[in-house]
């Protein structure tokens, strides 16, 4: 018997626990562990730790599903106590400190599925753990709430804000990550001023007050939750947005060309959007028999190129002064080019000049890593084949981007 029972010790490896024995459970193909409570422990509400259980108390036998073991369904059983709790109101049962209140998995258990679900789709955690698709939502909850690092809205100096959809109808979440660990510390519903400020709402002014920069897109309403609750930062308008801005006018006006021509004319640009679009440190010998060819052709559009060739000086201008000068004389450029959608990005360039001059203020930072963090939860997004519940998609990122380790 003690040999058992130093076998279940060693399997079970959890706290506050005495193992008794084991017993198989031949209708449900398990085995079950039996543990009881230490001795001395006094028993407490699951809501309220601080709270001790009065009254009269009522056993209750409790089951945990617990890791397979041997290929075999296993469960952690143990007699609780039940008694009335202050606080509540009412009768409760005693909390463990192998399992989290109103759970039925033990908190190793918890911990394995979540480490699976950081690498693969909930279908598949569901089908490994032999567990329903929602209970693994479930212990994703759980987990995050008891893992997330309570530091991370601490000693917040830079900071990155970017919205990314993930849902048809425009739905977005939020998402503010910490430039100097790369982790994201906050996510929310939306991407409004509204959104914005509730993150620096639960940032509180003392810390907002210390955030010394935000990278975004041109976002007016970033912009102007960032200006009421942190006034003091400096907005820095990110490098990836404002050429995105660029090329989204460069394609445009290559649009209105190829609706505009016929004949031979129309068809010399067929075959050029990457070509036009592709930074000219990148281009291949494909694409510079495009360029010639849109030259040879279409001279409007290859003044438009040329536009967007020269932009790319400003990003390697290392004092703030010059770069203000190029990108005044480079809008200056874009106004007089009669295109559309130039002018209404140089108008934007202008609008935005301070955010924009703030990449020289600040080399070395950009939402970069936001962005592949993006990539990283449109994954998780994907992986799941969507999400019905914001809830779970928030929790879900916390759990995969916030440095939360499992094991």
């Amino acid at each position: 018997m003690r040999s058992v029972q130093a076998f279940c010790r060693f399997l079970l490896q959890i706290q506050g626990a005495v193992a008794l024995g084991a017993r198989i459970s031949r209708d449900q193909e398990a085995v079950e562990i039996l543990v009881r409570r230490h001795g001395n422990a006094k028993p407490r509400c699951r809501k309220h730790p601080n709270v001790v259980l009065s009254g009269t108390y009522r056993e209750v036998e409790v089951r945990w599903r617990h890791l397979d073991l041997l290929g075999r369904r296993c469960y952690v059983v143990a007699t609780l106590r039940e008694g009335r709790c202050e606080r509540c109101h009412g009768r409760r049962i005693e909390s463990v400190s192998w399992a989290k209140s109103r759970a039925r998995h033990t908190t190793v258990f918890d911990r394995h599925v979540a480490s699976l679900v950081q690498v693969a789709d909930r279908s598949a955690a569901a089908r490994m753990f032999s567990v329903a698709w929602r209970t693994v939502g479930r212990i994703v909850k759980r987990v995050v709430a008891d893992l997330l690092p309570a530091d991370l809205l601490d000693d917040l100096t830079a900071i990155g804000v970017d919205e990314t959809s993930y849902k048809r109808g425009h739905r977005y979440i939020t998402v503010v990550s910490n430039h100097l660990t790369g982790l994201v510390v906050w996510v929310g519903e939306g991407k409004s001023a509204d959104t914005l400020g509730e993150f620096f709402q639960k940032l509180g002014p003392e810390r907002s007050a210390r955030i010394q920069l935000v990278t975004m897109d041109m976002s007016g309403g970033f912009q102007s939750a960032v200006r009421q609750y942190a006034p003091c930062a400096d907005i820095v308008f990110d490098r990836f947005h404002v050429v995105k801005l660029l090329l989204d006018a460069i394609d445009e006006i290559r649009r209105q060309e190829g609706a505009q021509l016929e004949g031979d004319a129309r068809k010399a640009l067929k075959n050029t959007r990457f070509a036009l679009l592709r930074n000219p440190k990148h281009r291949t010998p494909r694409d510079e028999e495009a360029i010639a060819r849109v030259q040879a052709t279409n001279a409007r559009l290859y003044r438009a190129y040329q536009l967007r060739v020269d932009f790319e000086e400003f990003w390697g201008i290392t004092d703030e002064a010059e770069a203000r000068t190029f990108l005044l004389r480079w809008t200056r450029a874009a106004l007089r080019s009669r295109r559309p959608p130039l002018r209404k990005f140089a108008l934007t360039v202008r609008e935005h000049l301070q955010g924009i001059l703030g990449f020289m203020r600040w080399i070395g930072i950009t939402n970069a890593s936001l962005e592949g963090m993006n990539n990283k939860i449109q994954l998780c997004i994907h992986r799941a084949f969507g999400f019905h519940s914001v809830d779970s998609l928030i929790a879900m990122v916390q759990l995969c981007c916030s440095g939360i380790v499992c094991a």
